[in-house]
Protein backbone atom coordinates (compact mmCIF):
# COMPACT_ATOMS: atom_id res chain seq x y z
CA UNK A 1 0.00 0.00 0.00
CA UNK A 2 1.32 3.43 -0.90
CA UNK A 3 2.36 5.29 2.23
CA UNK A 4 1.24 8.66 0.86
CA UNK A 5 -2.31 7.36 0.46
CA UNK A 6 -2.24 5.94 3.98
CA UNK A 7 -1.14 9.34 5.32
CA UNK A 8 -3.91 11.08 3.38
CA UNK A 9 -6.40 8.62 4.85
CA UNK A 10 -5.13 9.38 8.35
CA UNK A 11 -5.49 13.13 7.77
CA UNK A 12 -9.00 12.69 6.39
CA UNK A 13 -10.43 10.50 9.17
CA UNK A 14 -8.85 12.57 11.95
CA UNK A 15 -8.75 11.66 15.65
CA UNK A 16 -10.54 8.58 16.96
CA UNK A 17 -13.59 10.38 18.36
CA UNK A 18 -14.30 12.49 15.26
CA UNK A 19 -16.99 11.88 12.66
CA UNK A 20 -15.56 10.93 9.28
CA UNK A 21 -16.58 12.06 5.78
CA UNK A 22 -17.87 8.68 4.71
CA UNK A 23 -17.91 8.85 0.93
CA UNK A 24 -14.55 10.62 0.63
CA UNK A 25 -13.00 8.19 3.11
CA UNK A 26 -14.35 5.23 1.16
CA UNK A 27 -12.95 6.63 -2.07
CA UNK A 28 -9.57 7.16 -0.44
CA UNK A 29 -9.26 3.72 1.14
CA UNK A 30 -10.22 2.26 -2.24
CA UNK A 31 -7.29 4.12 -3.79
CA UNK A 32 -4.98 2.95 -1.01
CA UNK A 33 -5.97 -0.71 -1.39
CA UNK A 34 -5.47 -0.51 -5.16
CA UNK A 35 -2.10 1.26 -4.86
CA UNK A 36 -3.62 4.27 -6.61
CA UNK A 37 -4.70 2.21 -9.62
CA UNK A 38 -8.34 3.27 -9.41
CA UNK A 39 -10.96 3.48 -12.13
CA UNK A 40 -9.72 6.27 -14.39
CA UNK A 41 -13.16 7.82 -14.85
CA UNK A 42 -14.16 7.75 -11.18
CA UNK A 43 -13.79 11.49 -10.55
CA UNK A 44 -15.83 12.46 -13.58
CA UNK A 45 -18.47 9.85 -12.82
CA UNK A 46 -18.77 11.13 -9.27
CA UNK A 47 -19.33 14.70 -10.43
CA UNK A 48 -21.82 13.56 -13.05
CA UNK A 49 -24.03 11.61 -10.64
CA UNK A 50 -23.86 14.37 -8.01
CA UNK A 51 -25.19 16.89 -10.51
CA UNK A 52 -27.71 14.43 -11.93
CA UNK A 53 -29.24 13.51 -8.57
CA UNK A 54 -29.74 17.16 -7.65
CA UNK A 55 -31.49 17.69 -10.99
CA UNK A 56 -33.56 14.52 -10.48
CA UNK A 57 -34.77 15.65 -7.04
CA UNK A 58 -35.46 19.25 -8.03
CA UNK A 59 -39.04 20.18 -7.21
CA UNK A 60 -39.46 17.54 -4.52
CA UNK A 61 -40.54 18.91 -1.15
CA UNK A 62 -39.75 17.52 2.27
CA UNK A 63 -37.04 15.18 3.49
CA UNK A 64 -38.98 11.96 2.90
CA UNK A 65 -39.88 12.87 -0.68
CA UNK A 66 -36.30 13.89 -1.47
CA UNK A 67 -34.95 10.69 0.09
CA UNK A 68 -37.38 8.70 -2.06
CA UNK A 69 -36.07 10.62 -5.06
CA UNK A 70 -32.47 9.71 -4.26
CA UNK A 71 -33.33 6.01 -3.94
CA UNK A 72 -35.33 6.20 -7.17
CA UNK A 73 -32.34 7.84 -8.88
CA UNK A 74 -30.06 4.97 -7.83
CA UNK A 75 -32.58 2.41 -9.06
CA UNK A 76 -33.08 4.14 -12.42
CA UNK A 77 -29.32 4.33 -12.89
CA UNK A 78 -29.03 0.61 -12.18
CA UNK A 79 -27.09 0.77 -8.95
CA UNK A 80 -27.91 -2.55 -7.34
CA UNK A 81 -26.74 -5.21 -4.95
CA UNK A 82 -24.29 -7.77 -6.27
CA UNK A 83 -26.18 -10.86 -5.18
CA UNK A 84 -24.41 -13.14 -7.65
CA UNK A 85 -20.84 -12.27 -6.52
CA UNK A 86 -21.36 -10.98 -3.00
CA UNK A 87 -17.79 -11.66 -1.83
CA UNK A 88 -16.11 -9.77 -4.70
CA UNK A 89 -13.92 -7.10 -3.01
CA UNK A 90 -14.88 -4.60 -5.72
CA UNK A 91 -18.31 -4.42 -4.07
CA UNK A 92 -16.61 -2.52 -1.23
CA UNK A 93 -14.26 -0.32 -3.30
CA UNK A 94 -16.22 2.85 -4.00
CA UNK A 95 -14.61 3.72 -7.34
CA UNK A 96 -15.49 0.22 -8.58
CA UNK A 97 -19.03 0.59 -7.23
CA UNK A 98 -19.36 3.69 -9.42
CA UNK A 99 -17.83 1.88 -12.37
CA UNK A 100 -19.82 -1.38 -12.17
CA UNK A 101 -22.91 -0.03 -10.38
CA UNK A 102 -22.74 -3.04 -8.09
CA UNK A 103 -22.10 -3.11 -4.37
CA UNK A 104 -22.77 -4.49 -0.93
CA UNK A 105 -25.63 -3.13 1.17
CA UNK A 106 -23.26 -0.89 3.12
CA UNK A 107 -21.41 0.57 0.12
CA UNK A 108 -24.70 1.37 -1.64
CA UNK A 109 -25.98 2.93 1.58
CA UNK A 110 -22.90 5.15 1.82
CA UNK A 111 -23.49 6.25 -1.77
CA UNK A 112 -27.15 6.99 -0.97
CA UNK A 113 -26.15 8.99 2.12
CA UNK A 114 -23.69 11.02 0.03
CA UNK A 115 -26.20 11.78 -2.73
CA UNK A 116 -28.93 12.67 -0.25
CA UNK A 117 -26.54 15.11 1.40
CA UNK A 118 -26.01 16.73 -1.99
CA UNK A 119 -29.77 17.23 -2.12
CA UNK A 120 -29.89 18.75 1.35
CA UNK A 121 -31.18 15.71 3.28
CA UNK A 122 -29.38 13.83 6.03
CA UNK A 123 -29.83 10.10 5.67
CA UNK A 124 -28.35 7.86 8.37
CA UNK A 125 -26.73 4.47 8.15
CA UNK A 126 -28.52 1.80 10.16
CA UNK A 127 -26.36 -1.08 11.36
CA UNK A 128 -29.11 -3.67 11.02
CA UNK A 129 -28.10 -7.27 11.79
CA UNK A 130 -26.70 -8.90 8.68
CA UNK A 131 -27.92 -6.19 6.31
CA UNK A 132 -27.05 -2.48 6.32
CA UNK A 133 -29.88 -0.01 5.64
CA UNK A 134 -30.45 3.75 5.49
CA UNK A 135 -33.02 5.72 7.43
CA UNK A 136 -34.39 9.17 8.02
CA UNK A 137 -35.02 10.51 11.48
CA UNK A 138 -38.60 11.78 11.77
CA UNK A 139 -39.25 14.24 14.59
CA UNK A 140 -43.03 13.84 14.70
CA UNK A 141 -44.17 12.04 17.90
CA UNK A 142 -45.31 8.50 17.21
CA UNK A 143 -44.14 8.55 13.59
CA UNK A 144 -42.73 5.33 12.20
CA UNK A 145 -39.07 5.39 11.16
CA UNK A 146 -38.43 5.84 7.46
CA UNK A 147 -36.10 3.06 6.27
CA UNK A 148 -34.86 2.06 2.80
CA UNK A 149 -32.83 -0.79 1.35
CA UNK A 150 -30.59 0.38 -1.53
CA UNK A 151 -29.33 -3.19 -2.03
CA UNK A 152 -32.79 -4.32 -3.13
CA UNK A 153 -33.90 -1.52 -5.41
CA UNK A 154 -34.27 1.18 -2.77
CA UNK A 155 -37.45 -0.30 -1.31
CA UNK A 156 -38.95 1.46 1.69
CA UNK A 157 -39.40 -1.08 4.48
CA UNK A 158 -42.33 -1.02 6.88
CA UNK A 159 -41.94 -2.02 10.52
CA UNK A 160 -43.45 -5.47 9.98
CA UNK A 161 -40.96 -6.12 7.17
CA UNK A 162 -38.10 -4.94 9.35
CA UNK A 163 -39.27 -7.20 12.16
CA UNK A 164 -39.39 -10.17 9.77
CA UNK A 165 -35.90 -9.39 8.45
CA UNK A 166 -34.56 -9.02 11.98
CA UNK A 167 -36.17 -12.32 13.01
CA UNK A 168 -34.64 -14.14 10.03
CA UNK A 169 -31.15 -13.00 11.03
CA UNK A 170 -31.13 -13.28 14.82
CA UNK A 171 -33.10 -16.53 14.97
CA UNK A 172 -35.78 -15.48 17.45
CA UNK A 173 -39.05 -13.73 16.88
CA UNK A 174 -39.35 -9.97 17.39
CA UNK A 175 -42.46 -7.83 17.11
CA UNK A 176 -42.58 -4.55 15.13
CA UNK A 177 -42.81 -2.58 18.38
CA UNK A 178 -39.95 -4.47 20.03
CA UNK A 179 -37.31 -2.27 21.76
CA UNK A 180 -34.72 -4.73 20.45
CA UNK A 181 -35.75 -3.94 16.88
CA UNK A 182 -35.90 -0.18 17.41
CA UNK A 183 -32.45 -0.19 18.98
CA UNK A 184 -31.08 -1.18 15.57
CA UNK A 185 -32.96 1.62 13.84
CA UNK A 186 -30.85 4.29 15.51
CA UNK A 187 -28.24 6.14 13.42
CA UNK A 188 -24.84 4.45 13.29
CA UNK A 189 -21.74 6.61 13.85
CA UNK A 190 -19.85 7.32 10.63
CA UNK A 191 -16.60 5.90 12.03
CA UNK A 192 -18.33 2.61 12.82
CA UNK A 193 -19.77 2.49 9.30
CA UNK A 194 -16.31 2.91 7.83
CA UNK A 195 -15.03 0.23 10.21
CA UNK A 196 -17.68 -2.20 9.01
CA UNK A 197 -16.75 -1.51 5.38
CA UNK A 198 -13.08 -2.24 6.05
CA UNK A 199 -13.93 -5.35 8.07
CA UNK A 200 -15.92 -6.61 5.08
CA UNK A 201 -12.87 -6.14 2.90
CA UNK A 202 -10.65 -7.88 5.42
CA UNK A 203 -12.98 -10.87 5.25
CA UNK A 204 -13.12 -10.80 1.43
CA UNK A 205 -9.33 -10.65 1.11
CA UNK A 206 -8.89 -13.36 3.72
CA UNK A 207 -11.24 -15.71 1.86
CA UNK A 208 -9.25 -15.05 -1.32
CA UNK A 209 -5.93 -15.63 0.54
CA UNK A 210 -4.71 -12.16 -0.46
CA UNK A 211 -2.64 -11.81 2.69
CA UNK A 212 -0.91 -8.58 1.70
CA UNK A 213 -4.31 -6.93 1.27
CA UNK A 214 -5.44 -8.31 4.62
CA UNK A 215 -2.44 -6.56 6.17
CA UNK A 216 -3.20 -3.35 4.26
CA UNK A 217 -6.78 -3.40 5.51
CA UNK A 218 -5.55 -3.89 9.07
CA UNK A 219 -3.24 -0.92 8.58
CA UNK A 220 -6.22 1.22 7.59
CA UNK A 221 -8.22 -0.06 10.57
CA UNK A 222 -5.33 0.72 12.91
CA UNK A 223 -5.23 4.24 11.47
CA UNK A 224 -8.97 4.60 11.93
CA UNK A 225 -8.81 3.27 15.51
CA UNK A 226 -5.48 4.23 17.10
CA UNK A 227 -7.14 3.70 20.48
CA UNK A 228 -7.44 -0.07 19.82
CA UNK A 229 -3.96 -1.60 20.33
CA UNK A 230 -5.15 -5.08 19.40
CA UNK A 231 -5.29 -4.10 15.72
CA UNK A 232 -1.63 -3.07 15.75
CA UNK A 233 -0.78 -6.28 17.61
CA UNK A 234 -2.39 -8.31 14.82
CA UNK A 235 -0.33 -6.40 12.28
CA UNK A 236 2.86 -7.18 14.18
CA UNK A 237 2.33 -10.90 13.74
CA UNK A 238 4.26 -12.77 11.09
CA UNK A 239 2.60 -12.12 7.67
CA UNK A 240 1.90 -15.83 6.91
CA UNK A 241 -0.39 -15.88 9.94
CA UNK A 242 -2.54 -12.94 8.78
CA UNK A 243 -5.05 -15.27 7.18
CA UNK A 244 -5.78 -16.73 10.60
CA UNK A 245 -7.34 -13.42 11.66
CA UNK A 246 -10.33 -13.76 9.38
Amino acid sequence: MRIDLLHRFADLVGPSEAAVPLFDSAMLYAAALQDGDTWAEARGARTEIELAVVDHCAGRAGAVDIAEGVLEFLRRNRFRGNIRSYEDPRNSLMDRVLERRLGLPISLCVLAIHLAERCGVELHGLSFPGHFLVGLQVDEPGAEPQVWDPFRGGRRLQLDELAALFTSVVGHHVEPDSPELHLHLRPCHSRLILTRMLENLRRHYGMAHELDRVADTLELLATLHPEVPQIREMLDQHPPQHHLLN
